[in-house]
């Protein structure tokens, strides 16, 4: 029984990645069929804050890790939840920052985790398509950022929220480019750019590597 209870605890920790990507992916099938503003934003932030905390359960491997990345969740939750109580410039411009902060720290620990393994498992594959959805959602804050500071950095056909930017993220990051939406200012056009250039070079490095792991394992055997 104590065997049978470990193994299962053993297989929860070793799919934590897992847990982030679905994380992500309910995140953006299940608030398309919320209607009303104020249900989208509050589905919104739900959403992202249990993606918070997934991305806290991802990184968790080292203790010292665990409590730094659970402090700065707290802090990006904590205000992101001010910010819909008690919405102002202060609460909108604090809860952007934190979730970046939160949400870039995270990026680059699942960046360090994939560059130091060793042969290729599921979670791994899980890890680099969780870490590939988190730059998505990380620069639709940057350009929420920009757009606060530059008004009119972007031309959208709709309602400039966080769904719009969102989107546009997503659009940029796989190079989609419907033209629905597009940068105006330079320093959205810079950034987009940069998206841009850091989706392809994320997509063949994680390949590369994914299929160098392969081989080498296929030498060994």
């Amino acid at each position: 029984m104590r065997q049978s209870v470990s193994g299962m605890i053993d297989v929860i920790l070793k799919a934590r990645f897992s847990y982030l990507f679905f994380t992500i992916i309910l995140f953006f099938l299940l608030r398309t069929f919320i209607a009303g503003a104020v249900a989208i934003n509050l589905a919104t932030n739900i959403f992202l804050w249990f993606i918070v905390i997934a991305c806290v359960w991802a990184v968790h491997e080292k203790r010292r890790q665990q409590w730094f990345a659970m402090t700065m969740a707290a802090v990006a939750v904590a205000t992101g939840l001010l910010d819909f109580l008690v919405p102002n410039a202060l609460t909108s411009w604090t809860s952007k920052i934190t979730i970046v902060l939160f949400l870039g720290y995270a990026v680059v620990t699942i960046l360090i985790y994939l560059a130091r393994q060793e042969e290729v498992t599921a979670d791994m594959i899980m890890a680099g398509a969780s870490e590939y959805m988190l730059i998505g959602v990380l620069w639709a804050f940057l350009y929420m950022l920009v757009e606060a500071e530059y008004p009119g950095s972007f031309s959208f056909a709709g309602q400039k929220d966080r769904s719009g930017f969102i989107y546009y993220s997503f659009v940029t990051l796989t190079t989609t480019g419907y033209g629905d939406l597009l940068p105006v200012s330079d320093q959205a056009r810079s950034l987009a750019i940069l998206e841009t250039i850091t989706g392809q070079l994320f997509i063949a490095i994680t390949v590369a590597r994914l299929v160098g792991l392969y081989t080498a394992k296929g030498n060994k055997n």
